[in-house]
């Protein structure tokens, strides 16, 4: 058998003509597979390419030559294609299936639209990606190849000048790594709730702080008297105090006059009860802020002149020494002060004591006390001039 010239047997002789036809009979048989190209090509005609290796077809033009199968395998191989006219597609939508967009890229055409590519560096969806489980919950997961030294990271990129990471959320190596949020550029990092519901913040698996959909920033769980917690309040279980050592200087470390205060577990709050702010460090009350130390006409009604007979209250006041002894949180001390007791201040000057004795620490106004220590030395100097006037005219006669 040999290679036909073409598929046209020719007017011979009888064994010519048997020849000529076992060449055809053969030539279709092996798909023309005879190691070289057909001396005449015909429009859909079958070539076993055994050169290239690949099953191959002629166009309708019958010179452009498709290889689309291996000899050797079986593979197939398809065109080039495009976005628009995919190489591999399907009978009722041409318009959607996967074309060949670059060298190793692999492209995916829905309605003549590319929507992802694959490569070799990674994938690209060029639309919204979607996960959607036929049944249970819905789990996006990206991770490592198992191995312990790297990171993990979601890169948004919106902008033209941070085009590596406007936005990143990161997991970083091994299962003490850090997770970071890292924003970029000079906008805000919002987090936001569209509807009435709080942004909760927890450590240890256990709600801790909650930003109320009012505004206010509350620890969880806690409750406080007549606390606003909309508009913007900050509500606190108590800030972190320190110890309070004889020096914070923040000297130099090493030499000995680095003395600073240490972190302890006392928490101190403010209270503020419509007209004074009370201060308090854990549960105990130690004093407060006078709002008679705001003096302005504007915050006060009904004034009337002081006309108690002060003199009077100053000599019953008791001055005394005292020394701090254990007390909740006061720690006994040798040091002499002085000073007064806050319940016989109040029996003498009753808007001088905060508190009721014997329940919480009481405390001392210092207003109400310079205001009669005032009106007591106004009184005396009315008494001194009206012995001096007396004085005076005893020495003329």
């Amino acid at each position: 058998m040999s290679k036909p010239n073409d598929f046209v047997v020719d007017n011979a002789s009888g064994a010519d003509v048997r020849t000529d036809l076992n060449n055809l009979f053969d030539a279709i048989s092996i798909n023309n597979g005879f190691g070289s190209v057909p001396t005449t090509k015909y429009k859909y005609m079958w070539y076993a390419d055994t050169s290239s290796g690949k099953m191959s077809f002629y166009k309708a033009n019958a010179s452009d030559k498709l290889d689309f199968i291996s000899l050797t395998d079986g593979s197939f191989f398809g065109p080039n294609g495009s976005a628009s006219n995919p190489s591999y597609t399907f009978t009722n939508s041409t318009s959607t299936g996967f074309f060949r967009n670059a060298t190793n890229e692999i492209g995916v055409s829905n309605n003549g639209v590319n929507t992802a590519l694959f490569k070799t560096t990674g994938t690209e969806i060029k639309g919204k990606l979607e996960v959607i489980p036929t049944t249970g919950g819905a789990t996006f997961d990206i991770k490592t190849n198992g191995l312990n030294d790297q990171d993990v990271e979601i890169n948004f990129v919106a902008d033209t000048t941070y085009t590596t990471a406007g936005l990143s959320l990161k997991r970083l190596q091994t299962n003490t790594g850090k997770s970071q949020i890292n924003h970029r550029g000079t906008g805000n990092l919002e987090i936001t709730t569209q509807d009435a519901a709080p942004i909760v913040f927890s450590t240890s698996n256990t709600n801790r702080f909650e930003i109320k959909s009012g505004g206010a920033f509350i620890p969880v769980g806690s409750s406080f008297a007549n606390a606003n917690t909309s508009g913007g309040a900050v509500c606190a279980k108590g800030f972190g105090t320190r110890n309070g050592a004889d020096t914070d200087d923040q000297g130099t470390a090493g030499t000995g006059d680095d003395v600073t205060s240490a972190s302890t577990g006392n928490l101190f709050n403010f209270y503020w009860d419509g007209n004074d702010a009370y201060f308090y460090i854990d549960n105990t009350r130690l004093g407060h802020i006078d709002s008679s130390t705001t003096s302005d006409y504007r915050i006060k009604r009904e004034i009337t002149t002081l006309t108690v007979n002060a003199i009077e209250r100053i000599k019953k006041l008791r001055p005394v020494t005292f020394k701090y002894k254990d007390y909740g949180i006061y720690k006994q001390t040798d040091d002499t002060h002085e000073g007064f007791i806050a319940h016989e201040v109040g029996e003498v000057i009753p808007d001088a004591c905060k508190g009721n004795k014997d329940e919480r620490l009481q405390v001392i106004g210092i207003a109400p006390i310079v205001a009669n220590l005032t009106k007591a030395l106004q009184e005396a100097v009315a008494k001194i001039e009206t012995l001096e006037t007396k004085v005076a005219a005893l020495e003329g006669s």
